[in-house]
Formats: C-alpha cells, structure tokens, sequence
C-alpha cells in the first residue's frame, strides 16, 4: 500500500445522520457492517431481504460520495443471523449487481447482529480500478473470483473437480486438497504465483476439520517463508461440502 495521504469518512446524504457508512483511505473505501436501517433514525426496515436491499444502497451511496462507482468494488461480505436468510438476501444483491460476469467477489455469513437487525454487509473497493471476472473452465461458481488492480480475491470455492466440476469423493482430505488445487489455478489464471497469495480463510460447520485442514495447508505451502497467512472459521456451509475456502493475492 501507498503511504497514508488522505483519509476521510464518507457520511450518507442525510444531513441528520451522524454516522459514517465507512472510509476512503487513499484509493480504498471500506466499510464495516453496514446495516439495513434507516441512516437518521437507525430504524431496521422490514424483513432480511428488504434490510439487504437497503444496506445494498448503502453501499451505492458510499461509493458515490467516495468518489468512485459500483465498478470499483472488489469484495463484499453479507452478514444474516438465520441460514435460512442466506439465500434470500441473494435476490437484492442481484438486482444491484445483474450481470453474472460483472458481480464483486461474494459470500454471506450467518452472525449474531444487534436486535431487530437481519442483514448486514462489509465493503472494499478500490477507486478507479475494475473488477474482472476469472474462472476455471468447467467449474461452477456462483460467486465470483476477481482480480482488481494488483490485488485478486476469490469468492468461497469448494472440491469441484476442474474435469466436470463434479464434487470429488472422499470427505474432507481430498476436498481440502481440490479446493487448493482451485485456488492454486486460479491465482494462475491471474497472472499470479503461490508466493503473491497473502491470505487464506478455511470454513468448516464445527472445529472437526480444522487440524486436518491445516495439516494439509501446510503440505501444499511447505515454506513458513511464503506460506500465506491461515485462518480457519466455523461457520455455515451448504451440507454437501466439508470445507470452503478463499484466499486474496497482491499480484
């Protein structure tokens, strides 16, 4: 990163509203948990869905008054606190966002929020950079992978062969290991090498998995001078996966 010049926090357009959505620090906005509420009053409005919808604009405003556009988000993380509202936030996310090959890198995590709040969502962007879209042929993702400027973020991938995109047998071990090999393609596929990874986070519903994961991380990255940075979280995944991982590169 560039030496700190300029930093400024943006405030939505309502004049009463006394709190930030987030920051602009040089070229990067960020935002932390912006939340589905009104921005004066901090009233929650409706439903998971309606709460994302209105944290979505949000968003649109953050950028706007930062001094960039939607094109220059990199990276987005959805928060809800039931796995049922997963897949619900998912429809005002692309009614913000339409084109499937023009989307941020995306997941949606379930958390504890304060009462009353269903949805909210983290944000970074980089100003005057756009995103595009990377993929590994015959491998179905419903997130993207994206590289922005020198930086690359995958959304959360998982054990799909790269032949079919058939979910490989076994359990744990050999998704652990497909899942590295995905990544490991897709930093190729950006120009990249293991070395520009900086950052890998492993998923998993219970801490069941995690010695055995990070057993093979260290494997596939043998080098404690290259290794990227591990953290493993519990967190929801769909029930046919054991594991989910994602990872940044600075390219």
């Amino acid at each position: 990163m560039p030496p700190l010049s300029r930093m400024s926090e943006v405030y939505p357009r309502d004049e009463k509203a006394t709190v930030p959505y987030g920051y602009r620090i040089n070229d990067v906005i960020y935002a932390g948990s912006l939340p589905g509420t009104r921005p004066a009053s901090g009233e929650a409005v409706g439903d998971a869905p309606a709460q994302m919808e209105e944290a979505l604009k949000h968003v649109k405003t953050l950028m706007e008054k930062g001094g960039g556009s939607l094109d220059n988000v990199a990276r987005c993380v959805g928060y809800v606190t039931s796995p049922e509202d997963r897949l619900a936030v998912y429809a005002p996310w692309d009614e913000l966002f339409p084109d499937p090959n023009d989307r941020p890198a995306f997941k949606v995590l379930t958390t504890e929020l304060p009462p009353g709040h269903l949805a909210h969502i983290d944000v970074l962007a980089f100003v005057g950079q756009r995103r595009t879209r990377i993929d590994i042929p015959n491998v179905p993702a419903r997130d993207p992978s994206v590289k922005i400027g020198d930086w690359f973020f995958t959304s959360r991938c998982h054990g799909l062969n790269q032949v079919d995109g058939q979910l490989v047998d076994g359990g744990l071990e050999p998704q652990t290991n497909q899942t590295i090999d995905n990544l490991l393609t897709l930093v190729g596929l950006a120009d990249g090498t293991p070395e520009n990874i900086t950052q890998v986070t492993m998923f998993g519903r219970d801490t069941a998995y995690m010695e055995t994961a990070k057993r093979i991380f260290n494997e596939r990255f043998p080098d404690p001078g290259t290794r990227p940075e591990l953290h493993q979280v519990v967190a929801f995944i769909t029930a046919r996966f054991e594991i989910s991982i994602e990872m940044m590169a600075r390219i």
